[in-house]
C-alpha cells in the first residue's frame, strides 16, 4: 500500500538542507497547476512579478532551476522569461538550457504527421484543441464536465493511435504524443545526466498532474512533491503542496539564503 505524501512545508528545512548537500542541486517544477493556478483559457497563466522575482532568487549557480511542461517551448519560455532557467517542453520532447547541447531527438516529420492528424480530428462542442507541433492536448470545457471528457477520449482513440500516436489523461484534458515519445520521466533522467554534478539524490521535482508521475517514478531517490488539493490513490510522490500559492511559500524558504 503506498503511503499519503507528507506535507513538504512541515520538513520545508530539512529538504532545504538536503538540496544544500548537492554541487548543484536541482530544482525542476511542473508550470501549469504547480507555478500557476489551472483556468479555463490556456493560454492564460502568466507568472506575476513577483512569482518571477521567487524563480529568480532558486536559480543560482549551486541551485539550478527548471522549467518542466507540455506546453511547447516556444510557449513556456517567454511565459517565465528567466534565461539561468532550464526548460523542457512537450512532456519531455524538447530540452533546452544554459550549456546544454542543441537536442537533436525529434524531427520535423513528426510534427507534420501531427498537423496532418489534427486536421482530420472533428471534435465536439467544449473540447479545445491546443497544437503544440510536437505534440497536442485536447481540453474539456467546462472543466468538470466528466462525461465530455469521456466522449472526446473515446472519439480521439482510434484515429490517434491510426496515425502512430498515443492518447493520456491529464487534467480535464487529453494529451495526443507520439508512441514511444519520452516522458517527463525520461526527461529529468537526461537532464540529471546533462548538467554537470547533478543527482538524483538533490534532485527536486513538483507537479500536480497525471503525466508528472512518470517523473515521480524516474525520481526514486528523489525528492518528488504533488501539488493539488485533490489527493490521488496511489501517487508516487513522497510530498505534497496544496496549491501553487504554497508553491511560492516554499520556494521563498529554499532561496532565503
Amino acid at each position: 500500500m503506498s503511503r499519503a505524501p507528507r506535507p513538504l512545508l512541515d520538513v520545508a528545512d530539512a529538504v532545504r538542507g538536503r538540496l544544500a548537500e548537492g554541487a548543484p542541486a536541482l530544482v525542476a517544477l511542473d508550470f501549469d497547476g504547480t507555478l500557476t493556478e489551472i483556468v479555463d483559457d490556456p493560454a492564460a497563466p502568466r507568472l506575476t512579478p513577483e512569482r518571477r522575482r521567487i524563480l529568480e532568487r532558486v536559480a543560482t549557480p549551486a541551485r539550478r532551476l527548471a522549467i518542466v511542461s507540455g506546453r511547447a517551448l516556444a510557449d513556456l519560455r517567454p511565459r517565465v522569461g528567466i534565461d539561468a532557467a532550464f526548460y523542457v517542453g512537450n512532456h519531455g520532447l524538447e530540452i533546452e538550457g544554459p550549456g546544454l547541447p542543441p537536442d537533436e531527438s525529434e524531427t520535423s516529420a513528426v510534427a507534420t504527421r501531427l498537423g496532418v492528424l489534427l486536421a482530420g480530428l472533428e471534435l465536439p462542442p467544449g473540447a479545445v484543441l491546443e497544437d503544440k507541433r510536437l505534440t497536442a492536448t485536447v481540453h474539456a470545457r467546462p472543466r468538470g464536465d466528466s462525461a465530455l471528457l469521456a466522449r472526446i477520449g473515446h472519439g480521439l482513440r482510434s484515429p490517434v493511435e491510426a496515425a502512430g500516436f498515443c492518447l493520456r489523461p491529464g487534467k480535464a484534458s487529453w494529451e495526443i504524443r507520439p508512441a514511444n515519445a519520452r516522458d517527463k520521466g525520461d526527461a529529468l533522467r537526461a537532464l540529471i545526466d546533462r548538467v554537470p554534478g547533478a543527482r538524483a539524490r538533490t534532485t527536486l521535482y513538483a507537479g500536480d498532474d497525471v503525466t508528472d508521475e512518470d517523473a515521480f517514478r524516474a525520481l526514486e531517490t528523489g525528492i518528488t512533491v504533488r501539488v493539488g488539493d485533490d489527493e490521488p490513490p496511489g501517487t508516487a510522490a513522497r510530498y505534497r503542496l496544496r496549491s501553487p500559492s504554497e508553491t511560492y511559500c516554499f520556494l521563498e524558504i529554499l532561496a532565503a539564503d
